[in-house]
């Protein structure tokens, strides 16, 4: 899976790359809603991560516009602005989740977990699927389905992205 972050604090950047990152997660990072507006109409990502207090152009107005667009991308919310007011304008903007500064790490996590399983049609599960290929998001294991079993075949990092990217192939391995 890829994501968009838009953080202009740098330190808290680093550290929101790495947890992504560990996560199996592709993780481009903008400092600016300039570049993030820039990003969003050239390149294709499964999520994003955005700042309403960013330089140049405010996160809102990048929401606004990926909205005009006509883009679904699910959004994520990371602010130090906690208003009620203002959670409200980001939500009625477009965004699918919003989450307020100071937050904890994990929270985070799961909350991405749930923002995309939900635009890829599972919003009751925690897994993804492509084929006999089905991939548990907690857990991170990777299990190849028959009709009686559950085999787990690996535990990897790169899973997001193969069951959530269709358009791809995989090599065979012989």
């Amino acid at each position: 899976m890829r994501i968009l972050l838009t953080e202009d604090d740098p330190a808290l950047a680093d550290l929101l790359l790495r947890a992504c990152r560990q996560e199996g997660y592709s993780v481009d990072w903008v400092s600016d809603g300039v570049a993030a507006d820039l990003a969003l109409g050239s390149e294709t990502y499964d999520a994003l991560v955005l700042d309403l207090g960013l330089p140049r152009m405010d996160g809102l107005d990048v929401l606004k516009r990926l909205r005009k667009r006509g883009s679904r991308l699910p959004v994520m919310i990371l602010t130090a602005r906690e208003a009620i007011a203002d959670r409200v304008a980001g939500l009625d903007s477009g965004a699918d989740d919003y989450l307020s500064k100071p937050f904890a790490l994990a929270e985070l996590q799961a909350r991405l977990r749930a923002l995309v399983r939900r635009h890829h049609g599972g919003a009751a599960s925690a897994s993804l699927e492509l084929g006999r290929l089905r991939y548990d998001t907690v857990s991170r294991q990777v299990f190849w389905t028959t009709t009686k079993s559950n085999c787990p075949v690996a535990s990897g990092k790169s899973c997001p992205a193969c069951c959530t990217r269709r358009e791809r192939s995989f090599p065979s391995r012989r």
